[in-house]
């Protein structure tokens, strides 16, 4: 089905950026070059241009494995209130919140954008010591414990297609820095259900996290307890591990119960 729009507005690189955005948000199942194409009834330099310049802007996606163009969440940037409408954010809450009040720390939940984490719910740590976030910022896939969580386990084809593309900034001394290295951690991961951030993308800044899961079983988001180094020893983390596993869990349960669209 072609995207009509007035003629007044056709001629307009807003309004053609607009449809072209619509029919990659709607299209089911997601749609590639080919069939936006026909969808939009753009010419084939022009579609080739703003796909290329909603990517830069973080509103749309190209999902490798299948060559399919996908709605980006730099989407829900745009309009802070969204957030409160995000399914997942909703079926995790509980289980946040329990998180959150058995270890006093700061717990999050984040989604990954490509080669980002994006921070969908946070609750605040009560001491007086704690971290700067915010819902919407962004971080790196592999150097956060949030965004390992969710590497480690996507497909292999897809994790090596990230990892390929990937320029691994070293932000601190404990950064990995190496694909083997991140294979290897990546394979831990996986192992043990848990991943770890220790110090790797913020100084002084330990996170605990694991992965969840939808239906079908993909890596759609992460949760973790972040607290500063002087509260995050050996012993705590190995204490924290099995109780974010369990809340991931959870919510992966739950979420594969609703209708959530994540």
């Amino acid at each position: 089905m072609r995207i009509d729009t007035p003629a007044n507005e056709a001629s307009s690189s807003v309004a053609k950026a607009l449809a072209l955005l619509r029919a990659v948000s709607l299209a089911e199942p997601p749609a590639g070059f080919n069939a936006l194409l026909e969808r939009t009834g753009l010419p084939k330099a022009t579609l080739h241009r703003l796909l290329r310049e909603l990517a830069d802007a973080g509103l749309v996606r190209h999902h490798s494995p299948d060559r399919t163009y996908r709605p980006a969440l730099g989407l829900l940037e745009l309009a802070s209130r969204a957030w409160d409408s995000i399914d997942l954010r909703q079926v995790a809450a509980r289980h946040v919140d329990a998180l959150w009040h058995s270890t006093q720390e700061t717990v999050h939940v984040a989604v990954r954008d490509d080669i980002e984490i994006i921070y969908v719910d946070k609750r605040e740590s009560p001491k007086a010591l704690r971290l700067f976030s915010s819902i919407g910022r962004r971080g790196p896939l592999y150097c956060t414990g949030v965004g390992k969580a969710i590497f480690a386990h996507l497909p292999a084809a897809e994790r090596d297609d990230v990892l390929a593309r990937l320029t691994l900034t070293r932000h601190t001394p404990s950064t990995i820095t190496s694909r083997a290295g991140l294979r290897a951690e990546f394979e831990r991961i996986r192992r043990d259900g848990v991943a770890f951030d220790r110090a790797e993308h913020e100084e002084g800044i330990v996170c605990v996290a694991a992965p969840i899961f939808d239906r079908q079983g993909h890596p759609v988001a992460s949760v973790s307890v972040t607290a500063p180094a002087v509260r995050m020893n050996d012993d705590r983390v190995a204490a924290l591990a099995p109780e974010v596993r369990s809340a991931a869990e959870r919510i992966s349960r739950d979420l594969a119960f609703s209708n959530c669209p994540v």
